[in-house]
């Protein structure tokens, strides 16, 4: 009976434990599963300027405070790890590395990560000026000259952001053109500040404490640049869910207007389901969404 509980979550970063503190001051009985980090990657972040209420918080005190309110609550955390998923009857069989959990509904929180360009140089640098989040990180580099690595909607979203804080940004893109489907690369080509570089890959990241300089294979000289903006995409780790559930075509969840995924008593959101838009604060708004249809649904 200890492991049967009224909604289990998968993931406690924002979206999963904002799920978690709603469902519990509802008076549901809450089991939050985390394999990883506490607080998710919200904890990695070195410093977050753009959560409401914070001028600055570093990104493990902003994560420190999400699972220390739901623990306060009663929510119950353990460390495990998600292998597998069953509905049967009126209950969800939540398989994990450690023990198998039953639960009237599960939410599954599980995040993403950035893609990496495996360059090397990029996890020495990695909050030393090697970035994956510019409207996170990008008023650290105000009139600083930075590298955005990407082709698609996403490097232009960040270069576009980015041109209006630091002097000069540069655009390394592996294709001969700009793969966009929401800008037209018009609007770049009006900017001053902004360089593209085509048909180029970063070999290396180089710099001593700081990054100083990235080098490319279509250029004989390393550009001079203080930070590196990596928008190559997301990588949900969502594997072991294919014939499960239904995914998009990056492997993201798909969840209706009710943030239901294809299976019953299934929920998702944050990072994990299939959105345009990854930031801490609307992964946390996904998961007051969540719970709210969630508990109508138990109700």
């Amino acid at each position: 009976m200890k492991n049967i509980f009224d909604i289990v979550i998968i993931g406690s970063g924002p979206s999963g434990l904002t799920a978690a503190v709603y469902a519990k001051r509802a008076g549901k009985n809450v089991l939050v599963i985390e394999r990883s980090i506490l607080g998710g990657q919200v904890a990695t972040i070195s410093e977050i300027e753009n959560y409401p209420g914070f001028s600055k918080i570093a990104g493990i005190e902003l994560a420190d405070s999400f699972v220390a309110q739901a623990k306060q609550l009663g929510v119950v955390i353990l460390q495990d790890e998600l292998v597998d998923i069953n509905h049967k009857g009126k209950m969800v069989s939540v398989i994990c590395k450690k023990s198998v959990y039953q639960a009237k509904a599960l939410i599954l929180a599980l995040g993403s990560s950035s893609r990496h360009i495996g360059a090397e140089g990029e996890q020495e640098f990695l909050g030393r000026g090697v970035s994956y989040c510019a409207t996170c990180d990008g008023n650290f580099f105000r009139g600083k000259n930075v590298v955005v690595v990407g082709s698609g909607d996403s490097a232009v979203s960040n270069a576009l952001y980015l041109k209006n804080i630091c002097a000069n940004v540069s655009i390394i893109s592996k294709y001969p053109q700009l793969k966009l489907k929401s800008f037209s690369q018009s609007v770049l080509s009006r900017l001053d500040n902004v360089k593209i570089y085509y048909g180029s890959n970063v070999k290396k990241i180089i710099g001593k404490e700081f990054v100083e300089a990235v080098v490319i294979d279509s250029q004989a000289q390393p550009i001079l640049t203080d930070g590196v903006f990596v928008a190559i995409g997301r990588i949900p780790d969502t594997d072991f869910l294919k014939n499960k559930i239904t995914l998009d075509e990056k492997g993201f969840i798909v969840v209706d207007e009710n943030m239901c995924t294809s299976m019953k008593g299934v929920y998702a959101c944050g990072d994990v389901i299939s959105s345009s838009i990854k930031q801490i604060v609307t992964a946390a708004a996904s998961g007051v969404v969540v719970a709210t249809k969630v508990l109508s649904s138990l109700n």
